[in-house]
């Protein structure tokens, strides 16, 4: 019991106070990665391997990113057992979400092994480069992509780092030998605040990740001590349209652009230095036209991927290369041919004429943008969506504003509730047939069924041909059941 405790004392003191910059500062440190096969993790990982770290680590199960990993010439553990420590590790890395009861972790205390966040050594890997972040509620994978894809074609050679696989890099991360560092700068667990960028993008600031924050004004906090951050000559832009934002944007020291979809009025007394207009907005069948205008005519943009959200993803990718001085005509090229990441607005497929789309969208405004810029863009269909809230706790306390979001939607079906960090407390709170009450009550028809083969069973039975767009939506495993329907 005693020894448990002092592993205990030890490991906060090392979380604490992270003294370990030096094992960074070169490329020699043996490091093992807790969770290595998930997005964020690998990139990481796949990153240092190229600089020259050596790097291992474990998952719980076999994936195409653990076999990519294994491919680079990466050790990688299945399953996570003591065992595979050794006193030779330099560094243990972990996310947010590893328990503190992991077997790995354990050995690693016991061994005396440092033990950082994955944040920390992201934060280590971007002081080497001049970093560019992208934060925000959401977006962000998006964003990050965008501005990646944009630098990379200009000639840049960045290296980013993406939540999310990317068809145009064939994968989740660039490594680069050119001077930026591009990567996702996530809110949850504070983690954001282990970054210290040159440009920061800020796509929007609303609540979420409330086990982690008591309300939305502690998340604004957080979001001001990591604009703090940005140095004097820095650059951070943000969404003018979101008043979140714009009180967050005054702690800022470096010079700070807004832009916006009709903002110009309001601005007057904001703390902006400079304000883009969205000008001439024009969204059809399968295509997504607008201008973005600092009082510089720059031309007008195309997008093949839906929504207002994704213009706003756009013009912070625009600013970003318009401050890098990188040519528009690199970027109109870019987004034009940008059809999204994995999970983004992902088209699965079509059966029958139906036409299966799979979304990560799990907070109730991108559930709300991305149901709009899909009915833009099939005008002529009927929209089921397919909800699968993530995480109980979340949802009960998100559970009035998911019921808000459906309003562009024929039908709803939520087939559960994808659990993850949640106590038995938290199930008890609220249930599936709860979200769908919610829905019903917002005027939106919507269905329990309890499994994701009777929701195929659903599906064939009661779609008709070419009459219906099928939306999987959530950050967990719905996107099984669109890949059900069109495997037949």
């Amino acid at each position: 019991m005693l020894r448990k405790l002092l592993w205990g004392i030890r490991r906060r003191v090392r979380l604490l106070f992270r003294p370990y910059d030096k094992i960074f500062s070169g490329s020699s440190a043996n490091c093992y990665f807790i969770g290595i096969g998930g997005i964020g993790m690998s990139a990481l990982a796949f990153i240092m391997k190229d600089l020259g770290f050596k790097v291992s680590g474990s998952d719980m199960k076999e994936s195409s990113i653990t076999k990519k990993l294994e491919d680079a010439g990466i050790k990688v553990f299945i399953g996570q057992k003591k065992q595979n420590i050794s006193r030779d590790i330099n560094v243990m890395v972990v996310s947010s979400a590893i328990p503190k009861n992991n077997p790995e972790l354990e050995k690693a205390l016991e061994y005396g092994i440092p033990i950082v966040k994955r944040s920390f050594v992201l934060g280590q890997m971007m002081k080497r480069k001049r970093g560019i972040a992208i934060a925000g509620t959401h977006g962000k994978t998006t964003t990050t992509t965008m501005i990646s894809l944009i630098l990379k074609d200009a000639g840049l050679d960045p290296t980013a780092m993406i939540g999310g696989e990317v068809k145009n890099i064939g994968g989740n991360f660039l490594s680069g030998k050119g001077e930026y560092f591009v990567a996702e700068a996530c809110e949850y667990d504070r983690s954001f605040l282990d970054l210290y960028p040159e440009i920061t993008v800020i796509t929007n600031v609303e609540a979420d990740h409330l086990d982690c924050y008591k309300d939305i004004e502690d998340i604004k906090k957080a979001f001001k001590k990591f604009v703090s951050h940005i140095p004097e000559n820095g650059l951070l832009i943000i969404s003018a349209d979101d008043n979140n934002c714009l009180e967050v944007a005054k702690e800022a020291k470096c010079k700070v652009v807004g832009f916006g979809f009709g903002s110009k009025n309001r601005m007057q007394g904001e703390s902006l230095d400079q304000y883009w207009e969205v000008e001439e907005v024009r969204q059809k069948e399968g295509e997504t036209l607008f201008s973005l205008s600092d009082g510089t005519d720059l031309g007008s943009f195309h997008l093949h991927i839906p929504g207002k959200h994704n213009i706003a993803n756009a013009c912070a990718a625009i600013i970003v290369a318009n401050h890098l001085k990188i040519d528009m005509d690199v970027v109109r090229e870019v987004l034009s041919d940008f059809r999204g990441t994995n999970r983004r607005f992902q088209i699965k497929g079509e059966k029958n004429g139906i036409i299966v789309i799979d979304d990560y969208s799990h907070h109730p405004t991108e559930i709300k943008y991305a149901l709009e810029g899909t009915k833009k863009f099939f005008k002529t269909k009927k929209i089921l969506a397919i909800f699968e809230p993530h995480q109980y706790s979340r949802t009960y306390l998100l559970k009035k504003e998911f019921g808000y979001s459906f309003g562009n939607a024929d039908l709803v079906i939520v087939p559960g509730i994808y659990e993850t960090r949640d106590t038995e407390e938290d199930k008890k709170r609220i249930s599936a047939e709860d979200v769908v009450e919610e829905i019903k009550s917002n005027g939106v028809e919507a269905l329990y069924i309890h499994s994701y083969d009777k929701v195929v069973e659903y599906m064939n039975k009661n779609l008709k041909k070419g009459e219906w767009v099928v939306l999987t939506i959530g950050a967990g495993s719905v996107y099984k059941i669109g890949e059900k329907f069109l495997e037949g």
